[in-house]
This record gives structure tokens, sequence and C-alpha cells, in this order.
């Protein structure tokens, strides 16, 4: 049977008080809370509730406030797998509507969480999904029922995982990015694949974000509408182009789709995607998308025009780096901050829920200026002077 609120009024009594403060206020709220003789105090040993891990794998999958009726249906898919995976491990299936005394506080335990995760038939890869998808479901359901020092006993004992190898995000540099056009203007499809490679680097969409409709695009104010990764039923946001993609992309509409002006509707004119193999009736696929891409950066690599390891002084060893469609995007950042953009526009052109997600590219940039200033002949004439003194470099 589906978790109903009033069985557990923990659910709804949080989103009556969140409105009581949102209107009047943490000092206020407390403040008439204290004068009715309810005393504020925080919980010595807070236990977990006792409701079911089916109850509060229902109440994650059907509550109106949860996390998994705020993402994309792709999202909510892989969610859904997850939890069905996770309570399958402890013999609950969520698809049969029938009891189970399976309590959540017998399974929301470090001790517990880490034998889920840490198994050793599961890939390092599908390890860090798992730990992702458990730490929104807590995040989620438990906040309702344990401390926040409890969540966060989880989250770093069981949930959080070291990265052996973390990578900043791999740019291209402007002069990898102007071989990579030209290699594009000699491959079949030319046109076409010379103004995708415009998009990504005009605008830092992501490339399931290329599915957009010459309806979706306003050359005269310079934006494109797409459907945004993360949002329910991917409503369509606005991303804005530099100018050199607006002219391509106009170009290539025109040079492709012109002819189908006088035969179509304007409806269905408008309605033609822009990237297709067959007239814009159907949309191009990213698997096809960074096919063509990879194809470029395997033959800049072949050229030695784009380095596909670099020298990681920590390990003292050459390490392999990954370029993607998605290195189009991290360029789009890196270059946006290093032009003295705001951090706070170029989240908003990025599309970032969070600042921190943008902040990643402004470490980078930091990383890039150490570099740099590392390599100017006044750092080698410090040290020189430096070590004249005595002092240990």
């Amino acid at each position: 049977m589906a978790l109903e609120k009033e069985d557990h009024p923990q659910f709804t009594i949080k989103d009556e008080v969140q409105t009581l403060l949102k209107k009047y206020g943490q000092v206020q709220v407390e403040k008439e809370l204290g004068s009715i003789g309810v005393l504020l105090t925080e919980e010595k040993n807070p236990e977990i509730k006792e409701i079911t891990l089916l109850e509060a794998a229902q109440h994650f999958l059907e509550d109106e406030f949860s996390t998994y009726q705020s993402v994309s249906p792709s999202s909510q898919s892989s969610y859904k797998s997850e939890m069905r995976s996770f309570c399958k491990y402890f013999r609950v299936n969520i698809d049969e509507d029938i009891s189970t005394d399976v309590l959540l506080k017998e399974v929301l335990t470090p001790e517990k969480l880490e034998e889920y995760i840490q198994r050793p038939d599961i890939a390092e890869s599908t390890r860090r999904k798992k730990a992702a998808f458990l730490r929104t479901f807590i995040d989620s359901v438990a906040r309702d029922l344990l401390s926040e020092k409890k969540i966060n006993q989880l989250n770093k004992r069981a949930l959080q995982l070291n990265d052996p190898d973390p990578q900043p995000p791999r740019a291209f540099t402007a002069e990898q990015i102007d071989y990579l056009l030209n290699l594009s203007r000699l491959t079949r499809c030319a046109l076409r694949n010379y103004t995708i490679l415009w998009t990504l680097v005009g605008t830092g969409i992501r490339v399931d974000e290329l599915h957009f409709q010459i309806g979706d695009v306003n050359f005269e104010k310079g934006w494109i509408k797409v459907k945004a990764k993360g949002r329910k039923e991917r409503a369509k946001v606005k991303r804005f182009m530099t100018k050199g993609a607006i002219k391509a992309i106009k170009y290539y509409v025109n040079f492709t789709y012109s002819h189908l002006k006088n035969v179509l509707s304007e409806t269905d004119y408008q309605r033609l995607y822009v990237f297709s193999d067959d007239n814009g009736r159907v949309s191009l696929s990213n698997r096809a998308i960074q096919r063509m891409v990879r194809g470029l950066i395997d033959t800049a690599i072949e050229d030695n025009v784009v380095q596909n390891k670099v020298w990681d002084s920590d390990r003292g060893e050459e390490v392999k780096v990954n370029y993607s469609t998605h290195s189009f995007r991290h360029s789009f950042a890196i270059y946006a901050l290093e032009s003295g953009m705001n951090i706070y526009i170029v989240k908003e052109l990025l599309g970032h829920k969070s600042i921190g997600s943008t902040e990643v590219y402004l470490n980078l940039f930091d990383e890039q200026y150490q570099k740099a200033m590392d390599k100017h002949p006044f750092a080698q004439l410090e040290t020189d002077q430096l070590k004249h003194m005595g002092v240990d470099i």
C-alpha cells in the first residue's frame, strides 16, 4: 500500500512549517511557538522514524514534493531503476503492493550502505552511480526523518567515494578549435558538421541540446531555445549565441532548407530540425554527432595538434586525456571567464543550477594563470635570487 501523508505526518508537517517560515521568517515563528509553551530543543538521540523501506521508496517516487518529480523523464527512469535495485538487495519489491517488515532504519546505516555500494561484482562507474542516487534518495526522503548530523555521517562514511584519478575539465585551445573547424570542412556533410561545431563553440550547449528546430532560433536577438538537462518534461530554455554561431547557423539553415519554404506551411517549416540527415524530419542522434566529433579529434591527435597525453608531475608519469563533444562546452566556459565575463553570467549561459558547477572552470582558469606565471622570465630570476640569499626553494 502506498505511503499516505496522513499515515506519517512528518512529511506534511515539514511542508506546512516551510510555508510558515517562508511567510513570517524563522525568528517570528520561533517567537510564536515559545509564546504557547513550545520549546525548541535539539534532539539528543535522533533516530529514523518507524517507516518501512517500501513506504520510503513509494514516498520518493510518488510524493509531489520529491526530487524525483522535478527531474526529466530520463532521470526518472534512472532513479526508479536504482530504487528498484536498492530495495531488491534488501528483499523488497517496489512493484508489488504488499507490506514488508524491512524498516528504513535497518538499511540506512553506514554498514549496510557500504555493504551495498562496495560489492565486488559491480564496476567503479556503477558504484558511483549508485552512491549518487542514494545521496539524492536520502536528501529527498530522510531529511524528514534524520538529523543533519546523521545524514552527514551516512554521506561521509558510506557514500563519499574517492576519485582515484580526478581530472579537471579538458578544454581545447583556440588554435585547436580553429584546426577542428577546418577539418570539419573536409568531411562528408561538411557544412552541417562545420555548423554543429560552431554551435557547440558559440553557445556552450550540451550535445543532447542540439536537437532544436528552426522555430527555436531567434537570429535577431541571438538565442536558441533548447530542451535543458534535468528539467521536468525537458522544458525549453534560452541559450545565447556568439555572432559567429549566429552567422553559421543562419547560413546553414538558408542553404539547407530555403527550397522547402515554398513547399511547406510556415508552421511545418518552423518545426524542421536544424541538424538532420533527412531534410529536418528527425533530429540527428547524439551518437552520430559524437562519432563525427570523435573522428575529427582522432585526426587532430594523429596530426599532433591535439595531445591525448599530458605529464602529471604529482604522479611522475603521463596520463591519458579524454576529449569529447563536451570539451567544446568546457572551452566556451573557460574563454568566457578569460575574457573577464562575470562568473554568474557564465553560470546562466551554461544553464548551471549551482554556482559550484561553474566554479570548477574558475579553478581551472586559476591553474592556467599559475602555469603561465611559472613560465614568466621573472619567475626564474626570482628563484635564482632567493637561492643566492640561502632561501630553501
